[in-house]
């Protein structure tokens, strides 16, 4: 147990104000908690016949340790001056002595996950809190951080980690509820993969999908998103708020299934306003939930009403119009209304990186004859940036530079041709130059120091995933090295750094044979991509963006590959998922027929909105044929996907052609922007830049033939 204020001196005021029947919290009444901007807290007792509460005040909590992070969850009363408080990364607190005004706060907590995240310093915080549950007579705490539940039985002192086995390592929990009255019903609602139950305290776990409505798919791989859980009238029923707008649904744990409640008022997915359900609680056969979209709260009627008596008339005005509510109690039951979690961004996005439409090239397209070709091409797209290979999926890295620790990497170092003259030139023609670079998949770093900073596997050999060499993302030196290489490439002249494989090798089967041999305890893979690109803000005076795959953009998906969009996008400018309908899944949107593409960019550029916060989104999308071209990508597909950009409220957006086949593409632009849809013509054909021998525009290579020459 940690402790803010001496025990001894706090001990003696309990036992005296325990007693105290002047100015306290009468738990047995309704009590309304309402939370300030300095973090103080409000509390009121309610009877019948009160229409005027006057609201006590507690003292703010900031002197506890990064009162600037702190976020309150969730307020109880425990005895007549005293108050449970749950935090989101502060853990848990007694507050006593309330009826004198001269509060004690108490942490409690033992056994939590902290967060392990550079610089290492904050030693008092916890990972976030992502949900939690508390029992009705307060003696049992569950709280949900992204790598998994813990469970208390004694009021929140001590907390053990649930095995919850039979639930995939790879899922991602978002919220939980365990039963307020039997301790061995627990329910986890996941991002992608449904519900999972457990009838034996957090041991084992039940599957429950049967109902749940997916991505829109025939036969959907990815479930819509559990947002919110709690149980009903008994031991069987309960209820789910969804994200995206799913509404709310019932389900059966006996049954395994769910079935959605049919008002109208509650989804609106497609084409409406996206919202998810944040928190819900079940009332006397009633259900209040809250929304991302509104201040206030609702209440839908879901059960004939029992015998327990209403909410008061006052009350209920604060439960459903009072944004600074935070819980309220009443004759035994207690209500809660966090806010689901939204990590804070420590800047706003760099102006410089706004209204930028792009397109990836081959560097040999900035070469000889193909440079004009290239302008040429550009303003006939009407695209005003370019994205280059500075550090390619090798590791090599394509600017000049002195730098000791990159020339110490053998072969790490292997410049283009003339590549400061040539970014200066674009940018004297009016382009905005984003340096692409791979980060953790890098065959000459992966093979420094005989393999000292590649993955492992449990038996201490080198991790390959098949041709891919991966470097440990857990490593410091890792990171500095690719701070070094993102510091030479802006001292080169790109206008922005694009960091690509920013994540950890995939799974591709139960068993993950991996192992880190720079791993902190307790640190988490998402962890470490946040702590990485944390340090790589302090560094970088240029704008950041990141790549991601286009469903770790949609979902929350930390616990595969370590990309959680919404940790991720708190240190960046843009975020740069790669909307690639081929990629998607020849059944995504397939009801849609026509307009499936569209739909596929639309959804996914406005979900992505709601995940990363004030981040910039300029998406890839695709101008490729793909294998046997399932998708049919034709002059029609460019004007389908802008249309979806549009729509979204988008109009940054990146190009990805690495084939270099643009005949497509040109036309459909040019079908888009009202010029025909014709054949195009023999001078547009002429000054479509080619992709030059990749060796001719190296430095090395260069040298060689000079020298040879």
């Amino acid at each position: 147990m940690r402790i803010s204020y001496p025990v001894i001196i706090l001990i003696p005021f309990l036992l005296f104000f325990w007693n105290c029947e002047s100015d306290h919290i009468d738990v047995k009444k309704n009590t309304v908690f309402l939370i300030n901007k300095d973090h103080s807290i409000q509390y009121a007792n309610f009877t019948d016949a009160v229409t005027d509460p006057q609201f006590k005040q507690t003292k703010a909590l900031q002197d506890l340790p990064h009162p600037d992070r702190l976020e309150v969850l969730d307020i109880i009363p425990l005895k007549h001056d005293v108050l449970l408080v749950i935090t989101r990364r502060h853990g848990i607190y007694k507050i006593a002595n309330l009826a004198a005004g001269n509060e004690y706060i108490l942490r409690i907590d033992s056994g939590l996950p902290p967060e392990i995240i550079y610089p290492f310093e904050d030693k008092d915080l916890t990972k976030p809190v992502i949900s939690h549950s508390v029992s009705a007579d307060n003696s049992r705490i569950a709280l949900l951080f992204g790598g998994g539940l813990y469970l208390s039985y004694n009021g929140g002192y001590s907390f053990n980690k649930a095995a919850l086995d039979g639930m995939k390592t790879v899922d991602e929990p978002l919220c939980a509820a365990w039963h307020p009255h039997n301790k061995n019903l627990i329910l986890v609602g996941t991002s992608f993969n449904g519900i999972y139950a457990s009838t034996d305290g957090g041991q084992t776990v039940t599957h429950i999908t049967r109902g749940l409505p997916g991505e829109p798919q025939h036969r959907p791989f990815l479930l819509e998103e559990v947002r919110s859980l709690c149980f009903g009238r008994d031991q069987d029923i309960f209820f789910a708020g969804l994200g995206n707008g799913g509404g709310i649904w019932r389900g059966s744990i006996s049954g395994q299934q769910v079935r959605k409640l049919d008002d109208p008022a509650l989804y609106t997915y497609p084409d409406g306003d996206f919202y998810m359900v944040e928190n819900l609680n079940y009332l006397s056969g009633d259900l209040f939930f809250g929304t991302d979209r509104r201040t206030g709260h609702k209440e839908l009627p879901v059960e004939e009403s029992g015998s327990q008596k209403q909410l008061n008339p006052v009350v209920m005005n604060y439960v459903l119009h009072s944004g600074q509510l935070i819980s309220f109690s009443q004759n035994g039951l207690h209500a809660d209304f966090a806010r689901h979690y939204r990590p804070k961004r420590s800047f706003a996005p760099d102006p410089r990186a706004l209204h930028k439409r792009a397109m990836y090239i081959s560097y040999t397209f900035t070469q000889r004859q193909n440079y004009d070709k290239l302008i040429h091409l550009l303003r006939l797209l009407k695209l005003n940036a370019v994205i280059i290979n500075v550090k390619d999926d090798y590791g090599s890295i394509r600017v000049p530079t002195t730098d000791p620790v990159l020339n110490r990497v053998p072969e790490a170092v292997d410049p283009y041709l003339n590549f400061t003259a040539t970014i200066k030139r674009l940018q004297e023609d009016g382009i905005y130059v984003i340096g692409r670079m791979v980060l953790f998949k890098d065959e000459h770093l992966y093979k420094y120091k005989d393999h000292k900073y590649a993955i492992k596997d449990t038996a201490g050999h080198v991790f390959l995933k098949g041709p891919e060499m991966w470097v440990d993302p857990y490593s410091e030196f890792v990171w500095d090295y690719n701070i070094r290489a993102a510091r030479a490439i802006v001292a080169a002249g790109v206008n922005e750094v694009q960091f690509d494989y920013i994540r950890f090798p995939d799974i591709r089967n139960r068993k993950d044979t991996r192992k880190y041999d720079f791993k902190r305890p307790d640190q988490t893979m998402r962890e470490a991509l946040v702590s990485f690109l944390k340090k790589a803000r302090e560094n970088i005076n240029v704008p950041i963006s990141v790549d991601l795959f286009g469903y770790n953009a949609i979902s929350k998906m930390g616990n595969w590959i370590g990309q959680d969009i919404t940790e991720m996008s708190r240190y960046v400018d843009v975020v740069s998922p790669m909307f690639y309908p081929s990629h998607y899944g020849g059944s995504y949107a397939a009801d849609y027929g026509d307009k499936r593409i569209y739909y596929i960019i639309y959804l996914s550029c406005k979900r992505t909105k709601e995940l990363i916060g004030d981040a910039r989104l300029r998406p890839y999308i695709q101008a490729f044929y793909y294998k046997d071209n399932s998708d049919n990508y034709c002059v029609d597909y460019i004007g389908w996907e802008l249309d979806g950009l549009k729509n979204a409220g988008l109009h940054d957006f990146i190009f990805w052609n690495n084939l270099h086949e643009y005949e497509t593409l040109i036309r459909g632009l040019r079908k888009y922007q009202g010029l025909g849809d014709g054949p195009l013509s023999a001078e547009i054909l002429a000054n479509i830049p080619h992709k030059l021998p990749f060796s001719s525009v190296l430095e090395k290579e260069a040298g060689r033939m000079q020298k040879n020459n």
